[in-house]
């Protein structure tokens, strides 16, 4: 087999190191392996948006200690700007709709650009005009990806092509060129835990209908496994106790027990617990929220409707911790969310999720995994928004805002059925391969064959050496 690896950095571990993975097991396999990288050509990438020659250098650097870490050679081919002979102008796009429905040819560049954009800046809603100069070089960053991919396979054929996460800038476009011309292209991004990588064929690893039709084949085909709910409920369990299996626990500063001073059981809490928008706001229209606009629009509306509950009904928002910091006009519209029977639960708050979560009558979310945790620790919940577990036995999906308040007006009881929980446990319990040649040493740390990927240019290496030589007189002194 040919394999084509597109690696527009070599920045990120352990997505470089997953890359290499892919490498050395092909070229055990006897096949030819080939890697498309950014030489610095690029306008920009998702890591470094100013182009900034230390950072590409480093970069540069990385990959080639890398690539010869491999116990074969694997031919570099460079992703250059001279593939692309037009260019977007940012300016001619009026707004995010105009923007999102952008295309070249079967590319959804503008989607593309918006992904990077909303994650560089950490608003779901980015002003196009502020962020112009970034815009334009994410939409030719992705251009020039789309051009030189296709050019690739066109005149290459590879079996098959492999590039990380695919919903950025530069990553969509190499999906989208194999695509279009009817090559595989697997998408690789983090497993179930740090040892473990995850492939995704043809599509990307956001698509809520592959999601799901992957969480339902894993669940089956482990049907015959005593272990298999008992491996499922320690997926919830894990997240309750702050382990970090494959990224952040985000409540681990959290006070174990507390709740919001003004917490009175005899009331009937509802918790609303806010998502990060950044991340799934530009991932295409299978995400788009039928009911509401964004989440701060959403409380709005519920909280203007708050005197047709019951009088007992109080209304606790617990905005996701993961917002702390990020200062946009969605996470200022919903820290400032205001009413009567409303308390607001800071991103920085000590009081715990869990223990909001398991005390409340009712959880709602806008897609947040809490939605489906709640249906496995047996509290009512309503899911607003789009997301993986959409559609999921257990969960309550309101149609329309009017009938949302219903809900909300409803003594509700947990779910009988929580065969939708314990499958998506047991997905994201265990969905990937182990490495063989990378091992983690931390969410973002590991060795490849042993060795740290560190950039090995003689410059980086006496910057090591310094920093060395310093921590150890730092801990004589001490």
């Amino acid at each position: 087999m040919k394999i084509g690896i597109v690696a527009p950095l070599a920045t990120v571990a352990p997505h470089f190191e997953t890359e290499l993975e892919l490498a050395q097991r092909h070229l055990d396999a006897g096949d030819r392996v080939e890697m498309l990288a950014c030489m610095g050509a690029l306008p920009c990438c998702d890591f470094n948006v100013t182009r900034e020659p230390k950072q590409c250098g480093s970069c540069a650097g990385r990959r080639n200690a890398g690539l010869k870490l491999l116990d074969r050679r694997v031919t570099l081919i460079p992703l250059e700007s001279a593939a692309v002979t037009d260019s977007i102008p940012p300016d001619a796009f009026d707004s995010i709709e105009a923007l999102k429905e952008f295309r070249i040819e079967q590319f959804d560049v503008g989607y593309a650009a918006l992904s990077s954009l909303v994650s560089i800046c950490r608003d779901p809603q980015p002003d196009l005009q502020v962020h112009r100069v970034l815009l334009g070089r994410l939409l030719n960053a992705a251009l020039t990806t789309y051009r030189q991919s296709l050019s690739y396979c066109r005149s290459q054929r590879p079996d098959r092509v492999y590039v990380f996460n695919g919903r950025f800038a530069a990553t969509r476009a190499v999906l989208r060129a194999c695509q279009s011309l009817g090559i595989e292209c697997w998408i690789h991004e983090r497993g179930c835990d740090v040892n473990h990588f995850q492939v995704f064929e043809n599509r990307l690893p956001h698509d809520i209908e592959y999601m799901q039709q992957r969480m339902r084949a894993a669940w089956q085909s482990a049907q015959t496994n005593p272990n298999r709910e008992a491996i499922a409920s320690s997926w919830f369990t894990d997240r309750s106790q702050r382990i970090e299996r494959n990224w952040h626990s985000f409540v681990k500063d959290q006070i174990q027990g507390r709740l919001p001073k003004d917490w009175n059981p005899a009331n009937r809490n509802i918790t609303v617990f806010t998502s990060s928008e950044d991340e799934f706001a530009s991932i295409g229209d299978s995400w788009r929220n039928l009911l509401y606009s964004d989440q701060a629009s959403a409380l709005r509306r519920i909280i203007a409707d708050l005197p047709k509950l019951d009088d007992r009904v109080r209304l606790f928002v617990r905005v996701h911790p993961n917002l702390k910091d990020v200062n946009n006009e969605n996470v200022r519209a919903l820290l400032q969310t205001s009413g009567p029977r409303v308390t607001v639960i800071a991103p920085e708050d000590s009081v715990d999720s869990y223990e909001l979560l398991r005390r409340s009558d009712t959880i709602v979310t806008f897609g947040s995994s809490t939605g489906i945790e709640a249906v496995y620790w047996e509290r009512p919940s309503i899911l607003l928004g789009a997301c993986f577990y959409r559609g999921f036995p257990g969960v309550h999906q309101p149609s329309s805002h009017e009938q949302a308040i219903a809900m909300l007006n409803t003594e509700l009881k947990p779910a009988a059925d929580k065969s939708g929980a314990l499958m998506y446990g047991y997905w994201f319990q265990t969905h990937g391969e182990r490495f063989k040649y990378f091992e983690a040493t931390g969410l973002f740390e590991g060795r490849f064959r042993g060795q740290i990927v560190f950039d090995q240019t003689r410059k980086a290496r006496l910057i090591r050496i310094a920093e060395k030589i310093k921590r150890w007189v730092g801990k004589r002194a001490a």
